[in-house]
């Protein structure tokens, strides 16, 4: 079972990821939250915990 304490450091180390990932593309994270409000506005966020699994083509 995993603990909120290794959630935590599962999650730190997915930011730090998406830290230097902005970096190699140039992006500020300042830009990537605000893409990221932009995009929850339109078409929601993850908060509801509903994810797409798959789309039929």
């Amino acid at each position: 079972m995993t603990t909120d304490t290794d959630a935590l450091e599962e999650l730190a180390d997915v930011l730090e990821l998406m830290h230097a990932l902005a970096g190699v593309h140039g992006a500020s994270f300042d830009e990537i939250e605000k893409v990221r409000k932009e995009k929850a506005a339109k078409r929601g966020g993850f908060t509801g915990k509903i994810f797409l699994i798959e789309v039929e083509g």
